[in-house]
């Protein structure tokens, strides 16, 4: 995937997203893109080898506060930022008590928290191995028991961003109208 390409497209429509509907908040830029090195610090605090996809996202930029509306954490955030502990945490009880059951952890891997909404609760998930050259075993997006799986997070994010430009191209057709 054009990691690059994917987060210049979905930038540029938010921001002319942002000016016809006079919505700043949907003109935040991604974060400048990680260092290998913040890569590979935050493989070793939370105990897993990210997969190529996830490690090129965050290569291209590192986290992105408004995906959409899908706050999605940097490396720095992985495993050591306290909102990302508490979103964790909130991730966790959602799992204890909401999850569809079809997000279970296998042997071998762990469950990390990559992204979450702010006003509901849809948390994004990865299934990354805790060994070197072990494929991720998926990438979940999670809300109200609806547990939705996709191949990685590079397939995800392109769904995402698709519905996220869907989503923008509505609305501006539905201000049009109402004038």
């Amino acid at each position: 995937m054009n990691w690059t390409a994917l987060v210049g497209s979905l930038y540029a429509a938010q921001y002319s997203a942002a000016e016809r509907l006079r919505k700043p908040a949907l003109s935040m830029p991604p974060n400048p893109p990680a260092t290998v090195d913040a890569v590979d610090a935050a493989e070793r605090r939370l105990g897993v080898w990210f997969d190529i996809e996830f490690r090129q996202f965050l290569l291209a930029c590192d986290g992105w506060p408004s995906f959409g509306t899908v706050q999605l954490y940097g490396a720095g955030d992985l495993g050591a930022g306290e909102k990302w502990r508490r979103d964790s945490a909130c991730a966790q009880t959602y799992f204890d008590t909401a999850a569809s059951g079809a997000v279970t952890v296998p042997d071998g891997y762990r469950r990390v928290l990559v992204g979450k909404t702010g006003v509901s609760q849809r948390f994004i998930v990865m299934m990354f191995p805790t060994r070197p050259n072990v494929a991720a075993a998926a990438c979940w997006d999670c809300m109200a028991g609806i547990d939705l799986r996709y191949p990685d997070f590079g397939v995800w994010a392109e769904h995402e961003a698709a519905s996220i430009s869907y989503a923008l191209g509505e609305e501006i057709a539905d201000r049009r109208c109402l004038r």
